[in-house]
C-alpha cells in the first residue's frame, strides 16, 4: 500500500513536472510568437512611413517642378508674339534687362497686380511687358474690352500662337521673369507681385 502511495505521489509529481514543463514551452512559444509579431509589425512600419515619405518627397517636388515653371539660370525660351498688329520676338527684347509678366484677363490676381505692375515701371527703368495668354482667353476681345478698364502703364504683348504655356511651363498666372542681356532667368515669382517685390527682384541684377 506504501508503495502504491508513493507511485501514486510520485507519478503526480512526473504529472506536474510534464505540466509545468509544458506550460513553459507554450509560454516561450508565446513569446516568440509576440516578439516576431512586433518585429514584423515594426518592419511593416517602418517601410510604411519610408513608403509615405517618399510619396509626399515626390508629390512635392511635382508641385514644386509644376508650379514653379522653368528655373532660375536657365535660358528664357524665345517668343513670337504680337504688338499693336506687327510681330515681336521677345530675344529681340533681351539688349537689357527685362521683366515679363504672363496673365489673362479672367485672372482676379493678375488684375489685382497691374496697379503695382505699374508702380514699378514708373519708378524703375527696366522695361516691364506684360504677355497676354491670349489663347487662353474666351475671345480675343475681351482682352481690348480689359484694358479699357483697367489702365496698364507697360507694354502689352499678345501670345496668339499659345507657346507660353508649353514654353515655359505655365499652370499658373500670374507668373513674373526677370530676363537678363543674355537672355537667361535671374529672378522668378509665381502669383501676384509687388512694386517693392520686384525692384528686389531686379536689384539683384543692379536694376
Amino acid at each position: 500500500m506504501e508503495g502504491y502511495a508513493r507511485f501514486f505521489i510520485d507519478s503526480e509529481a512526473d504529472s506536474a513536472t510534464l505540466i509545468e514543463r509544458g506550460s513553459g514551452q507554450q509560454l516561450k512559444k508565446y513569446l516568440l510568437y509576440v516578439i516576431v509579431g512586433l518585429a514584423i509589425s515594426g518592419i511593416a512600419y517602418k517601410s510604411y512611413d519610408a513608403y509615405k515619405a517618399q510619396q509626399i518627397k515626390e508629390f512635392t517636388q511635382a508641385t514644386q517642378q509644376a508650379q514653379g515653371g522653368l528655373e532660375i539660370g536657365m535660358k528664357a525660351p524665345n517668343l513670337k508674339l504680337e504688338q499693336d498688329g506687327k510681330m515681336v520676338e521677345l530675344s529681340d527684347l533681351t539688349n537689357r534687362l527685362i521683366v515679363i509678366n504672363f496673365w489673362a484677363t479672367w485672372c482676379p490676381p493678375c488684375k489685382q497686380e497691374i496697379p503695382e505692375l505699374n508702380a514699378f515701371s514708373k519708378a524703375v527703368d527696366v522695361p516691364v511687358y506684360g504677355i497676354n495668354v491670349t489663347t487662353s482667353e474666351r475671345k480675343v476681345s475681351d482682352v481690348a474690352d480689359f484694358l479699357k478698364e483697367t489702365p496698364v502703364d507697360y507694354g502689352v504683348l499678345y501670345d496668339t500662337q499659345g507657346q507660353s504655356e508649353n514654353a515655359y511651363r505655365l499652370v499658373a498666372m500670374p507668373a513674373t521673369y526677370v530676363i537678363d542681356t543674355d537672355g537667361v532667368i535671374v529672378a522668378k515669382h509665381i502669383g501676384p507681385v509687388t512694386s517693392s517685390m520686384l525692384k528686389e527682384m531686379v536689384g539683384k541684377k543692379g536694376g
